[in-house]
């Protein structure tokens, strides 16, 4: 990666232009995923995608600057202990509202020490494994803050989607002989609720990022809900 692609990736100050809405990169629901991954658990020790193979496998990802991700944990501690037969990974990524308390990780060992506090600060029960500090698993499936795939044994994607949320994964999990294809999740208004609190851990700098920007991030979102419905509209249509 260029130093000018990975001074983007590591962004100081949140705007909208670090996000592409409806790019969503990485294995579809019915493809199969490369498990040739190597990611970093919270000791500093190499994690295989592949220890995963012949496995159920839900791969969150996420930050502690990230409200999306943060609404997640408690309810996926809940899905964690309905499913004991599925394996769940919680990949930190890059910080998605940095500021002068917490800027973008420069090393694993700063992005591991993130990690541990957002542990810490939100009681996540899964397993958390870091990402590269140049965001390699990030950029390949999917370069939204929190997305989230569910995998089966076979190692084919049966449900994946640009942003996460506990119910659709339990849905999903309840039918998984279905392969579900819908993707794209609307979130205006998802997290009101912890979005300043959660965006603090990153500064004020991070807070007021997103407070300025927000009637911009709002029209972004709505935007690609209508044109994903309307997409979706025609498709029904021609199917019939």
């Amino acid at each position: 990666m260029s130093v000018a692609k990975n001074e983007t990736y590591l962004y100081s100050r949140f705007k909208m232009s670090v996000y592409e809405l409806g790019y969503f990169p990485g294995p579809k629901a019915g493809e199969n995923v490369n498990y040739d991954y190597a990611l970093t658990d919270l000791e500093g020790n190499e994690v295989s995608l592949t220890d995963y193979k012949g496995k159920w496998l839900v791969i969150e990802s996420g930050s502690r600057t990230c409200p999306m991700y943060v609404k997640n944990v408690d309810k996926f501690s809940e899905l964690k202990d309905k499913y004991t037969d599925v394996e769940w990974l919680m990949v930190y990524v890059r910080e998605a509202h940095p500021g002068e308390k917490a800027g973008q990780a420069k090393t694993i060992e700063e992005k591991i020490a993130y990690a541990k506090q957002n542990k810490e600060e939100y009681n996540e029960k899964r397993k958390i494994v870091v990402d590269s500090v140049d965001g390699k698993w990030h950029h390949e499936w999917g370069l939204l803050p929190n997305t989230v795939y569910v995998i089966n044994p076979n190692g084919q994607v049966v449900y994946r989607a640009d942003w996460s949320f506990a119910k659709n994964v339990d849905r999903v999990l309840q039918n998984r002989d279905k392969i579900d294809k819908n993707e794209h999740i609307a979130i205006i208004g998802a997290a009101p609720w912890i979005t300043i609190p959660v965006t603090l851990k990153g500064g004020w700098l991070a807070l007021f990022d997103i407070l300025i920007i927000f009637p911009k991030v709002y029209y972004e979102h709505f935007k690609l809900d209508i044109i994903t419905w309307w997409n979706n509209r025609k498709a029904q249509r021609q199917s019939v």
